[in-house]
């Protein structure tokens, strides 16, 4: 079953403060296709997998199954891309009544999704960050998700935005 059926449970969703929203260089890849585990418990809802920002790129963080936390709402990725055309990202995120971000509950049952080969609309390889791990249902996802690059990167795995910026500067 894939992630993007409507048939699935879901959380009750909320919105994304302004003050959520991080700049990003370039938009994130399609989104993963994830094989949806059977549904735990009764009362567990799917929360899609998501690309968060790394700093530098995106990681993939899978989805999966959980108890939504009383009173509760998960808001999703958002993309705001200003006047300007500099793009922000506020990561998914669970929120209390108020707003305010809580910590995630935990995952019940996680997605098998692997990492594999995303490719720019050009047809050249696009680097990310590694896959997240899931050990806790994401509530740190942010913070978890700032990996450094590897040290056997170079110029040409670059995303193109980001190699050129560094061509003219």
């Amino acid at each position: 079953m894939a992630a993007c059926g409507g048939g699935l449970p879901h959380p009750p969703y909320g919105s994304q403060p302004a003050s959520a929203l991080v700049e990003v260089d370039y938009p994130p890849p399609p989104a993963r296709v994830e094989l949806v585990p059977e549904q735990p418990a009764g009362n567990a809802v799917w929360v899609n997998g998501e690309w968060l920002w790394s700093g530098r790129r995106w990681a993939w963080k899978p989805g999966g199954w959980v108890v939504t936390p009383q009173g509760a709402a998960y808001a999703k990725l958002v993309l705001v891309r200003r006047n300007d055309g500099k793009l922000f990202a506020a990561p998914g995120a669970w929120r209390n009544a108020k707003g305010d971000e809580i910590p995630a509950p935990e995952f019940l049952g996680v997605s098998p999704s692997r990492t594999g080969s995303i490719v720019d609309p050009e047809g050249d390889p696009a680097p990310t960050a590694a896959d997240l791990q899931q050990a806790d249902g994401g509530g740190d996802a942010p913070a978890r998700a700032r990996a450094e690059p590897r040290e056997d990167e170079n110029e040409q795995s670059r995303p193109k935005e980001e190699q050129r910026r560094h061509d003219a500067g």
